[in-house]
């Protein structure tokens, strides 16, 4: 009772004033009414005077009291005189409102006279007013039942009265007072109802949920305590109230705290806040209720006022605060076993994954972002040491009961709350230690390629932190375990990121002691994927930044240098890296295999210098390896390669030279299967031609295959033509011819240089052998047949041909002509079918020729039969008929040679004009010289056209 009392007399002390200026106050447009009738309008109705001028002055209140107590009665009417006294009652309360402030005794006594007079009169106008003014005046001279009784008339008699407000309040207090709180209820409840427009609203409202509160209605009076607490902060903060605001805001929050008390507490209150909207304000309100639960130790309601206050304001930006809170109690209550769920709902609720996250800007989560991390920090280490606990104990037990996938889950669940404190801080500090913890988490849930990852990162972005180069060692056995297990698709990425790893880490953390071995193991991985170019400058960076490096590292270096210069066609540097090898001490394999590397690295030079077109370079090379180790199967390459240079470079002397000499120091070589056939080519292309022939005819007996025999002994042949060496010549081509069946057409080439050799040498029999074998040859050729062959062929026939032409002639017609002729005929035929024969080979040139033959020895057997000896016992007429006989005889021979000489002409037509079609046109002008002599002028006619 006692702090509601307090705020009712100071409403009363405060109503003091109000009692004394309200009645002047106009509610409707907020100026103070003028009451009573105006002086000017009295002083209109006096007589006019001439008043001597005086100097204006604003009168005082006891000169405006005299005034109208001078004309107070004396007006014309009754309302008139009614308005005066009225103004001048109001005069006495102001001056009694003086007169009690200096302690003057019943100041107010000449007012309420007044009014109360006024009260009687006929005619009285605002009575509520003056109703007003005497209540305010029995109050404020400490007659309360006074006061009420005027209260009560003007609130029955006056309900429309611009009063009524305050006088429905006044009369509320005087019932709270009087412990009348249905009473005060109903009043206090009228004011409120008039909404913000009454400036008794916030007082009323107080009050009236003090009456509920009195009247045991806690639901009600809650609900106007609401009223007064949203009033205050509906568009204010706490600390821009005044006092006596903030007084009567933490009295409220006080009563409110104690209504819920009686109702459902902090469910009552979530559903009051849900009714208003969720005011801005009503986390202050959940404040003190949580707050009077824990002064009162009641420390379960305390966390369940802020459980609800979260509940039903998930996204309340205080609502991390409230969680807080939450926590706190439970802390400092004791209750340890409720701390660790709450710190995983807070996580929860507001971290980076929630939606409240989501919803709210920086600002407000800066609020609670230290917690958050203090509690990701927490829970991610207590699940990290839960799961290792486990694992310690499982580990002592029997194996049978050991179960590794509740193994993993519990690192993973530790690993699940470091990655939510990295990605929710990723740049902080703090998040070098979660990071890495997170890969000893993920290691030991057996999830390497995560862990690799939350390494790397330790070891990119926070460098500084004092575990980073453990890290960095750890990302490589975590990609050496993925290697391992990869399928042959994938195991090549994860080598190259291990190698990434290993050079990551050697050049970040060169003072660790296996950073050398590390970048070591890094540089021979690529070179065994093939990278050779990056491995060999891990390796020289290696022997650079660890001159003092250990000797197995020392030597996996140089080997992969020199292999790696080997490869990149750098083969001095590769000599160089192999002959300090060979300097080191090495297992009698690997000095083998090294040696053979530095023999291949001469080698190898000598095929860039033959490249780049410098032979003797080339040459020495080649022929060092010899000098470094003359067994070696390369010693023999390179003798062998070295010709092959000289040869390329046109040096073909000294390529034949520097071959006889690979003859003669490797016999049986492999490489020298075909040796003499290539020095025979180079004796050849070197015009050595009886070094070439003598290599020919060599392998023609010893080649390695019968074809290669043959093309050899073709090939001396040929070379030995060339050197007009008739003898060796004639006997090559005779053995070849006599050897060889296959290919046809190079047999009968051979037959036809043993034709022309035996011209030379005029053996014209031997020749004849020859010519019969091509016509043989090609009889067995037949349809198969080539153009040579065929030409071939009808050449020897001509020749037989010419062998019967040449019969055919040297027969003489004698007398008797009868048996000559007849032998001579027989002649003819021979030399005719022999004739006919090379035009059955119907090569244009020959039977053009064989044609124009065969027309003369007809021509020829006229003019012989003509010129044949007549008998000389003939006398002149027998001789004439003679004469006439033997015309008879000749002319159709001459007549089958014109038709035959016109066959070549033919061909002409056809574009046929060799010297035996020439022949024949000139055989023609002498045998019909009327037809045929006039051609050259028609010709040369012909041609003085053009």
């Amino acid at each position: 009772m006692i702090r509601p009392l307090i705020v009712v007399v100071l409403a009363f002390s405060l109503g003091g004033c109000s009692w004394m200026t309200f009645g002047l106050f106009d509610e409707q447009n907020g100026t103070v009414r003028e009451k009573g009738p105006s002086i000017g309008r009295v002083v209109d109705r006096l007589p006019s005077l001439d008043l001597p001028r005086v100097e204006d002055h604003k009168p005082t209140r006891e000169e405006v009291m005299s005034a109208y107590n001078r004309v107070y009665g004396m007006l014309p009417t009754v309302q008139e005189n009614y308005a005066v006294g009225k103004r001048l009652a109001d005069l006495h309360m102001d001056r009694g409102q003086d007169l009690d402030v200096e302690g003057a005794a019943a100041p107010y006594d000449p007012a309420v006279s007044m009014y109360e007079e006024l009260l009687t009169q006929q005619g009285a106008e605002n009575l509520d007013e003056i109703l007003y003014q005497l209540a305010r005046a029995a109050d404020i001279t400490g007659n309360p039942a006074k006061s009420l009784e005027y209260l009560n008339r003007l609130i029955r008699e006056f309900p429309q009265s611009a009063f009524m407000a305050e006088a429905r309040f006044r009369r509320a207090e005087f019932m709270f007072s009087a412990e009348d709180y249905r009473g005060a209820a109903a009043d206090y409840a009228y004011v409120v109802g008039l909404g913000e427009v009454t400036p008794y609203f916030l007082n009323a409202s107080y009050m009236l949920g003090w009456s509920e509160f009195k009247r045991s209605r806690f639901d009600e009076g809650l609900h106007e305590f609401f009223n007064v607490v949203d009033h205050l902060l509906e568009s204010r903060q706490v600390d821009a109230l005044e006092t006596i605001e903030n007084e009567l805001l933490e009295d409220s929050f006080r009563v409110v705290t104690l209504a819920l008390a009686y109702l459902d507490g902090a469910q009552t209150l979530a559903d009051e806040m849900r009714l208003r909207g969720k005011p801005r304000w009503q986390y202050l309100a959940y404040q003190r209720l949580a707050d009077d639960y824990f002064e009162k130790e009641r420390f379960l309601d305390n966390v369940a006022t802020w459980q609800t206050f979260i509940e039903h304001n998930t996204l309340d930006p205080r609502a991390p605060a409230a969680h807080q809170g939450m926590i706190k109690t439970l802390v400092d209550a004791g209750f340890p076993s409720d701390v660790i769920p709450k710190k995983k709902e807070f996580v929860v609720r507001y971290g980076i994954y929630s939606e409240f996250w989501s919803r709210h800007p920086e600002d407000v989560r800066a609020g609670y972002i230290d917690t958050l991390h203090e509690y990701l920090t927490e829970l991610a280490r207590l699940a990290h040491a839960d799961a290792q606990a486990y694992t310690a104990e499982t580990e002592k037990q029997a194996k049978r009961r050991f179960r590794p996938e509740q193994r993993k889950a519990r690192f993973l669940t530790a690993a699940e709350w470091y990655e939510e404190l990295i990605v929710t801080f990723p740049s902080d500090p703090r998040t070098a230690d979660g990071l890495f913890r997170l890969g000893e988490s993920y290691t030991e849930a057996d999830e390497h390629g995560r862990a690799v990852a939350a390494y790397q990162r330790v070891v990119r972005d926070f460098v500084d932190y004092h575990k980073a180069h453990e890290a960095g060692y750890a990302a490589i056995l975590g990609l050496t375990e993925l290697v391992s297990r990869a399928d042959d698709v994938e195991v090549e990425l994860w080598q190259r990121l291990k190698i990434d790893a290993q050079i990551e880490f050697a050049l970040i953390f060169p003072g660790d002691p296996r950073a050398p071995m590390v970048q070591a193991d890094a540089a021979n991985t690529l070179f065994e994927l093939g990278h050779s170019r990056e491995a060999m400058q891990l390796a020289e960076n290696l022997l650079v930044e660890w001159p003092d490096v250990e000797a197995p590292l020392r030597k996996t270096a140089l080997l992969i240098i020199g292999h790696g210069q080997f490869e990149a066609d750098d083969f001095v540097a590769a000599e160089t890296a192999y002959h300090q090898l060979l300097s080191m001490t090495l297992a009698e394999e690997e000095r083998s295999k090294v040696h053979e590397r530095l023999l291949a690295s001469v080698y190898k030079q000598g095929e860039s210098a033959e490249a780049e077109g410098q032979i003797d370079e080339a040459v020495g090379h080649y022929r060092r390896i010899a000098l470094l180790d003359a067994a070696s199967p390369l010693a023999a390459q390179g003798h062998f390669d070295a010709v092959a240079a000289l040869e390329t470079a046109e040096r073909i002397e000294e390529a034949a030279s520097l071959l006889e000499a690979f003859r003669n120091t490797y016999p049986g070589h492999q490489l020298g299967r075909d040796i003499n056939m290539r020095l025979a080519t180079l004796y050849e292309r070197s015009e050595n031609w009886p070094g070439a022939a003598a290599e020919f005819v060599g392998i023609s007996k010893t080649g390695p295959t019968p074809e290669v025999r043959r093309q050899a002994k073709y090939r001396a042949a040929e070379i030995y033509l060339h050197l007009d060496d008739i003898p060796n010549a004639i006997e090559h081509f005779r053995n070849y011819a006599h050897t060889y069946k296959e290919p046809r057409d190079l047999r009968l080439e051979a037959m036809h240089q043993m034709d022309e050799l035996y011209q030379r040498t005029g053996e014209g029999g031997k020749r004849r052998f020859w010519l019969q074998k091509k016509i043989q040859l090609h009889r067995e050729m037949g349809r198969t047949a080539s153009h040579r062959a065929t030409y071939l062929a009808a050449n020897a026939q001509m020749v037989f041909a010419t062998d019967e032409k040449r019969k055919f002639e040297s027969i003489q017609l004698t007398h008797p002509l009868k048996r000559s002729l007849k032998k001579k005929q027989k002649a003819l035929k021979r030399t005719l079918k022999s004739y006919e024969a090379v035009t059955a080979y119907q090569i244009a040139d020959f039977a053009s020729a064989a044609t124009f033959e065969i027309a003369n020895l007809y021509a020829s057997l006229s003019r012989s039969i003509m010129t044949s000896a007549r008998p000389g016992n003939l006398s002149e007429l027998e001789l004439a008929q003679y004469e006439i006989l033997l015309e008879e005889q000749a002319f159709p021979f001459e007549e089958q040679a014109i038709s035959l000489h016109e066959i070549n002409q033919q061909r002409a037509w056809d574009g046929n004009f060799d010297e035996w079609v020439q022949q024949s046109f000139a055989a023609l002008r002498e045998l019909m010289p009327g037809r045929f002599d006039k051609s050259e002028r028609e010709v040369a006619y012909a041609r003085s056209i053009h």
